[in-house]
């Protein structure tokens, strides 16, 4: 079944059991970027190799189903660890918004557009049985006209890499029907394993591959003044919430759009490219879903009720939660309060909460529905 159906069927059985928690905000990568360096997450994390060497690489971890809730869990599972490395190295404890929460979240997402290991062997059977050697020349021209690989330079960068391709596909299906040849549709895969072989067979291959999408505002009107929004809605929108996608797997669908299309597709700037890119990354996490049901009986056996539901524990009561919180608030409310949290906790024995899987979002799916504004609780913040 393709992605789509996949998503499309999810639509379908979706029940009352899964619930969106609460619109999160659009997130910057660019922004990130500077919050991760002034925020001082860099002395202790790298990105890709770039940072510190004390704590995980954040451009390294893998794992299935990035989202804001999950990389909000770990945030608080490792916060006390955290919390102590930065005392002993004297780094202030930073307290991000919840807009700065989303920001830092895109720039981590962002960093990890090619997450899926590429293999040169592959990308050099894909880059011959797909045909593309009959026209495009590695170090020299095969063709008139056509300039060789050694020549690209989306090879060093994934967003110029979708621009080219987006650009290029309707004279290349021109061309390929001048000569029968079929339009080569691309999975994101084989596009990692090309780039890997091209960047290995050419001089490109010391150069570093980049990531700077632009500001996410700006993408949204872009969507909307290219007519893509015209024919992406519904199941077809681009803004789907229920949908992660890498750079190649967008850069996939650019090319692939080439072949589906009837017309020629308007072209498209790399300015106009790092727009679109930097809105689609952080659209796709517009809304996350959980389970109030599940998330009631982690309230109730992460024992949060223990402080939020006795206002003399100086802790914020469901008057103060219900409704309002998203995996990003959560993360904030964490740097804000947690190390006064961790102390109260351990004057109490309590133990500090750690969180699984989709636990964060059925939590926060708990914390803004019904139920829980109904109950009592005003603790004071």
């Amino acid at each position: 079944m393709t992605r789509i159906g996949r998503l499309l069927g999810f639509l379908a059985v979706a029940g009352p059991g899964v619930c969106a928690t609460r619109s999160l905000p659009i997130g910057d990568a660019e922004r990130g970027r500077e919050l991760f360096r002034t925020r001082r997450c860099v002395v202790c994390h790298a990105m890709d190799g770039e940072g510190g060497k004390t704590a995980p690489d954040l451009g390294r971890i893998v794992e299935s189903g990035f989202s804001p809730y999950r990389l909000t869990g770990l945030l608080w599972n490792h916060a006390p660890v955290m919390w102590a490395a930065m005392e002993r190295a004297g780094i202030e404890r930073p307290e991000p918004t919840g807009q700065e929460a989303a920001d830092l979240f895109a720039f981590f997402f962002a960093a990890r557009y090619f997450e899926a290991p590429g293999d040169a062997r592959r990308g050099r059977l894909a880059f011959r049985s797909k045909r593309c050697s009959e026209c495009h020349g590695i170090e020299s021209p095969v063709r008139e006209g056509i300039r060789p690989v050694a020549d690209w330079q989306a090879l060093e960068n994934p967003i110029s890499l979708a621009q080219e391709m987006w650009n290029h596909s309707g004279e290349m299906r021109q061309a390929l029907e001048q000569s029968r040849i079929q339009y080569p549709r691309l999975t994101s895969q084989e596009i990692t394993d090309v780039l890997v072989y091209l960047r290995g067979a050419t001089q490109t291959r010391l150069r570093a591959a980049e990531f700077s999408p632009a500001s996410a505002e700006t993408g949204q009107v872009l969507l909307a003044s290219k007519g893509c929004a015209g024919c992406h809605r519904g199941s077809l929108s681009l803004e789907s919430r229920h949908t992660r996608y890498s750079l190649t797997e967008f850069a996939a669908a650019m090319w692939n759009h080439g072949f589906q299309s009837t017309q020629t597709p308007a072209p498209l700037s790399y300015p106009e490219m790092r727009r679109l890119v930097g809105y689609l990354v952080s659209a796709q996490f517009f809304e996350e879903r959980g389970n109030p049901e599940r998330g009631k009986a982690v309230f109730a056996r992460k024992r949060c009720g223990a402080c939020h539901d006795n206002p003399a524990s100086g802790a914020p009561g469901r008057a103060t939660l219900a409704g309002r919180m998203t995996s990003f608030d959560m993360l904030a409310a964490l740097w804000k309060h947690g190390p006064a949290m961790l102390e109260q906790m351990r004057k109490e024995g309590l133990a500090w909460p750690h969180f699984a899987n989709g636990e964060m979002a059925d939590l926060t799916a708990y914390l803004n529905g019904p139920e829980f504004k109904q109950r009592p609780g005003a603790g004071k913040r």
